[in-house]
């Protein structure tokens, strides 16, 4: 499986890679997969150029924020390992991965990054930066026990995800991010 990943997709997995290299645990199977191989749902949830912090609220209709689950820190990127859960009822709606270069934001919003609450999508809304989502690839993964527990869903089953790519209006990268969402 991971060794028919192309260079470039798991070039596109780098932040969830790096947690699971980290905690020195393989990482679950996954498949890259076309956009029309997504489920109808899915295909709703994550085939589009947006973010998906808004998508998810909306889809929820509840606000979400983030737990973090790990992190790395340094002066200019932050490296996050997160679950995103609605506020009202506290329900899991997506397990991720995320890279971001602070050094594209503004210093009020890095200390709301820092702090690790507001997801990234919602703080770029609030703090007006303009960005562009741009979805790079789609994925089928086979939920490991970490996905299993964080999402309440049974191991084993299959979930489906996209890596997508957050850049400012001039295309420098702020965020490499790995979306897998639940079982709805």
């Amino acid at each position: 499986m991971h060794n028919q990943l192309s260079n470039e997709f798991r070039s596109f997995l780098m932040p969830l890679e790096f947690f699971y290299s980290k905690n020195e645990v393989k990482l679950p199977e996954i498949f890259p997969i076309n956009q029309d191989m997504l489920p109808e749902l899915q295909n709703k949830l994550l085939a589009h150029k947006v973010d998906m912090t808004s998508t998810l609220s909306k889809f929820h209709n509840s606000e979400l924020y983030i737990n973090v689950i790990d992190n790395e820190i340094n002066e200019n990127y932050v490296l996050r390992m997160v679950v995103l859960k609605t506020i009202d009822g506290d329900v899991p709606v997506e397990f991720g991965a995320i890279g971001i270069d602070l050094s594209r934001l503004p210093d009020n919003m890095i200390d709301e990054i820092n702090y690790g609450r507001k997801p990234l999508g919602k703080l770029l809304d609030d703090h007006n930066v303009e960005y562009i989502s741009n979805p790079r690839g789609y994925f089928k993964v086979k939920q490991d026990e970490l996905i299993s527990e964080t999402l309440n869903n049974p191991v084993s089953c299959d979930m489906y995800g996209r890596c997508n790519e957050i850049t400012d209006i001039n295309g420098f990268t702020i965020a490499d991010i790995v979306e897998v969402l639940p079982n709805f």
